[in-house]
């Protein structure tokens, strides 16, 4: 079973603890996420963190965290020299 899970505006630590409970609840009802942050336009390096654990754990799991990303979120990934 797939699901969405859309994030909006910004995706940093304030709303971290959040975002966290968003995406246990996801892995807990799918097997296969798309994470939609393409309306995101502010994402610090915790959230970052959070994303690239989240999908690693998924991947562990035999499961699918697959990212939509909007350009300011790709390009700040591209800074940082990170690909999810």
């Amino acid at each position: 079973m797939s699901g969405i899970l859309t994030f909006r505006d910004e995706f940093t630590i304030n709303e971290l603890h959040e975002n966290a409970n968003s995406l246990k609840d996801a892995f807990i009802r799918w097997d296969d996420v798309t994470v939609d942050i393409a309306d995101v336009k502010r994402i610090d390096i915790a959230a970052i963190q959070m994303l690239i654990a989240a999908r690693k754990e998924w991947h562990a799991n035999g499961k699918n965290l697959i990212f939509k990303t909007s350009d300011e979120v790709a390009d700040m990934l591209s800074i940082a020299g990170i690909q999810l």
